[in-house]
């Protein structure tokens, strides 16, 4: 089922256990990214319940972060170039996205 026109709850499941429900505001944002970036990207990891952010998170906190409240993705871009990379972490900025980080490898 889709979320927004680009994103399926499938798509943003916690694949620990399944959980889909993500906050709305941020899909709303998540979907205009999508539109203002015009180009298709992949989602890594979104929803994820406190298990499974406990077992993938690279920070040790003492709290759940903040993908188990649905208001997080990873999205993966390496089928771009890093022009266009930029120009998407400039979008998200201007989009409203706070807390955005970057890894250079990943899965």
């Amino acid at each position: 089922m889709l979320i927004t026109p680009n994103f399926s709850t499938d798509e943003m499941a916690c694949s620990c256990c399944g959980k889909s429900d993500m906050d709305g505001d941020f899909m709303k944002m998540l979907q205009a990214l999508r539109e203002e970036a015009g180009f298709a990207f992949r989602i890594s990891s979104a929803r994820r319940c406190e298990k499974h952010d406990a077992n993938v998170s690279s920070y040790k906190k003492s709290k759940a972060g903040i993908h188990t409240y649905g208001k997080a993705v990873d999205i993966l871009v390496g089928h771009v170039t890093t022009t266009k990379t930029l120009q998407l972490i400039k979008q998200a900025q201007d989009i409203g996205f706070t807390g955005l980080g970057l890894a250079l490898r990943g899965d």
